[in-house]
This record gives C-alpha cells, structure tokens and sequence, in this order.
C-alpha cells in the first residue's frame, strides 16, 4: 500500500477556519447525496491554478475522517496530474491503464495512512485523454466503485480549456465548482457556470487563499450553493 505523501489538512489552532469550511461543504454534499443517492462527484474549476486539487484531496480527508465513510479520490486530470503528484508512488499504473484495459481496478487503487481514504492516480496516458474517457470503460468503472465506496471525488480538468472535462462530468452524479475569490472573476463565473448541467452542479466553493503549497496558515475558504 502506498501512502498519500502530503495530507494537507491539520486539526491546529491555525486550521480551524479552513477545517470548518471543509466540514461544512461535506455535510451540503453528504445531504444531497441523501437526497438523490449520488456517489459520484466531479471538483473542477473555470481555469488552472483556482485550487480545485488541494479541495478535492482535503474533502476526500473530511469524509473519511466519518466512521463508514470509504471514499476513493481519482486524479482525473491526465494532463496536470496535481493529485498523482501528493503520491509516494506519482508513477503508478492508474486511471490511465484502467480506461485502456491494461490493469484491473483494484491493481491501481491505492491505500493512504488515513483510514477510509483511498486514491487513484492518473496514471502514465498513453492515449489522448479524450479517447480515453469517450468510451464505456469510464461509465463501468464508475458503477464498479459505487459498490465498494460510500463517495468518489473526481479531480477533473478544468472547464473551459479542455473537453475532457465534459466527457468525465457526463458519467457522475454531481459538479461543485471551485473558485478563486476576488480576482474579478464574477462574470467568467456566470459564464462558466451556463455550460454546465444545472441539476448536477451542487454548488461553487469560493476559495480565498493566495498562498503557497508550504504555507497553509493562510487559507480561508468559503462556499455558496447554486441550489440547496
């Protein structure tokens, strides 16, 4: 089993803020998924650099901090692979090797020190990443993880750039978008947010931090919901 090299989130006196945050997005999401029974949450963002990874990975630790919460985090971003990287391991069989058949699920899932949480890496992409999720192999994946995990967060790519984000969003339950605050992104945001399905988009998470990776006193995270 490998381990997840970089676990961001701490229980501090300088965490609590962000913590808080955290918890409370996962209590939104944990009572759509009692409303609808959806398993299946993309995390993505307008553009790169908005911090849609370290959110997918910090709310992945949320929920498995629950008793009964088995969740599985996928780095779905086969171009950036910011998840893969927080790996002891970042060049394991993952995603990739899944989706083109050459591995087998549990081959490429891995375990982390923190119980309950288990990630899947992006993998080595031997095919455009658009091939790769066009297919049934990404829809039956999804189906196969809904029998052994309680929530599966997708760290996708972002929106506008790319079409992979559209292919990946297509097979799973729900969408929250991220969002770096005040940086006059308001109108992009609306913009944005008119592409997407609104019934899957469970909400927008404003992320208000501008510091860096070895820094987290800083962060400050907020979150408003398109719909309750």
């Amino acid at each position: 089993n490998g381990n997840a090299a970089r676990l961001v989130l701490r229980e501090d006196g300088s965490l609590n803020a962000a913590l808080e945050a955290y918890r409370g997005l996962r209590t939104r999401l944990m009572r759509a998924q009692s409303k609808s029974g959806l398993h299946s949450i993309v995390i993505t963002s307008s553009l790169p650099g908005e911090g849609k990874t370290l959110t997918t990975m910090n709310l992945g630790l949320c929920y498995a901090q629950l008793p009964q919460q088995r969740v599985l985090v996928i780095d779905g971003d086969m171009r950036a692979h910011g998840l893969t990287s927080m790996l002891d391991h970042p060049n394991s069989p993952g995603l990739a090797e899944i989706l083109s058949g050459d591995v087998a699920p549990d081959e490429a899932i891995v375990a982390t020190n923190q119980k309950n949480l288990f990630i899947l890496p992006a993998g080595m992409v031997s095919s455009p990443p658009p091939e790769l999720f066009a297919g049934t192999r990404w829809q039956e994946f999804l189906g196969h993880c809904g029998e052994m995990f309680k929530v599966i967060l997708i760290d996708a790519p972002p929106i506008l750039p790319r079409v992979d984000f559209e292919l990946i969003s297509a097979a799973c339950d729900g969408i929250v978008m991220v969002v770096r605050a005040h940086h006059g992104q308001r109108e992009r945001l609306q913009n944005t947010a008119s592409t997407l399905d609104r019934k899957k988009l469970l909400g927008v998470v404003f992320n208000a931090t501008d510091v860096s990776a070895k820094d987290y006193h800083g962060y400050e995270y907020g979150y408003g919901y398109g719909k309750d």
